[in-house]
């Protein structure tokens, strides 16, 4: 009886490994223009630079469409280093399916903090965005004195 207990249960945990999701090439990415670089406002009103910068992305399949996971860097870079400030912005991920409709949206809302005496400031976002076979996928960076509120 216990061997056959163990036999079952060395079979279950052999058999989970195929349960690995099956890595599979990521759609196009890309930013509309005037979207992957900006210049905000800080909350003491001094602009600042805003940019998107080292985009990592891993995608799976999972059978109705890919699971895309994106990593990305905003960096800002600020002349008045003075004081620690805050700028408000959107980092938004969508995907689209071939018609060029909505398919998923992963949309992130935050203050990038800007620590004083730190000219380059860089921050990692984890996002996530289900999108169709044959899809494209955007993402963008948008200034908003409220983003923070949201």
């Amino acid at each position: 009886m216990i061997k056959s207990i163990l036999g079952v249960s060395l079979l279950l945990i052999s058999s989970c490994s195929t349960f690995k999701k099956e890595i599979v090439k990521c759609p196009p990415i890309t930013s509309p223009n005037g979207s992957q670089e900006i210049i905000a406002k800080s909350e003491n009103g001094i602009p600042t630079y805003m940019g998107l910068r080292d985009v990592e992305f891993t995608c799976y399949s999972n059978r109705a469409d890919i699971d895309m996971t994106v990593f990305v860097n905003i960096r800002s870079i600020r002349n008045n280093i003075k004081d620690d400030d805050y700028v408000p912005i959107i980092i938004s991920l969508v995907s689209i399916d071939k018609e060029n409709k909505e398919y998923d949206r992963d949309q992130f809302s935050y203050s990038q903090f800007l620590l004083n005496n730190n000219k380059t400031i860089d921050r990692k976002t984890k996002m996530n965005v289900d999108v169709p076979f044959n899809g494209k996928v955007y993402i963008c960076l948008l200034y908003t004195s409220d983003a923070a509120d949201d």
